[in-house]
């Protein structure tokens, strides 16, 4: 038989077990969690409207916030590149973690912007890339799109670039004909990027 004695003690075991378990455990991917490294470059936040192959609407908003590890990525995936007044941006982000190969579901663009801060100032969203992506309906029906965008009708807006943090921001929104994706019918692309870039440096 227990004991009032043994109860107490019991009692006290798990309270010190209790206490000293706490979410910090896992905050730094000792224990599971270890996505801080590829996510802290920020995301690319993307929606899709449009209707299906199958002729059903959907509406699907969907946030790309990995980036490779690899150095040999940067150039093309995470980059600005200055020119005098101009500038360059390349941006790739993962739907998930891009360590693994089957993950390579990625949106990606590249964004020109001449004279910048200047009273003539242009910005130009040159490409604009879906890889891969699967879009899965309430009725557990998907496809895929995987385009190539042209971006001449694309609309920029909010448009900054922080030149101490070399942090990027800005909205997008242009249409797709429907030959032009793999909906088989009229697409709109809209979102917003809220990224930071990396200068690479030059050693000659």
């Amino acid at each position: 038989m227990i004991t009032k004695l043994t109860k107490a003690i019991l009692v006290c075991f798990s309270l010190v077990v209790l206490t000293s378990c706490s979410v910090e455990d896992g905050k730094d991917g000792q224990d599971g969690v270890g996505f801080e490294e590829i996510a802290k470059f920020g995301a690319v936040n993307l929606k899709l409207t449009g209707t299906r192959p199958d002729n059903v609407p959907f509406s699907k908003t969907t946030a790309f916030k990995f980036t490779s590890v690899e150095g040999s990525d940067y150039s093309s995936s995470n980059s600005v590149q200055f020119n005098g007044d101009n500038l360059t941006f390349n941006v790739l982000r993962y739907l998930s973690s891009p360590d693994d190969v089957f993950q390579e579901s990625t949106v990606s663009f590249n964004l020109d912007v001449t004279n910048a801060g200047l009273a003539s100032q242009t910005v130009l969203l040159n490409s604009f890339r879906i890889e891969n992506f699967a879009l899965i309906g309430d009725d557990l029906k998907y496809f895929v799109i995987s385009d190539n965008y042209s971006t001449t009708n694309a609309q920029i807006s909010d448009y900054n670039f922080d030149n101490e943090k070399n942090k990027l921001d800005f909205k997008f929104s242009f249409n797709v004909p429907a030959a032009s994706n793999d909906s088989g019918h009229d697409l709109t692309v809209e979102g917003e990027a809220s990224v930071i870039v990396l200068e690479l440096i030059n050693n000659n």
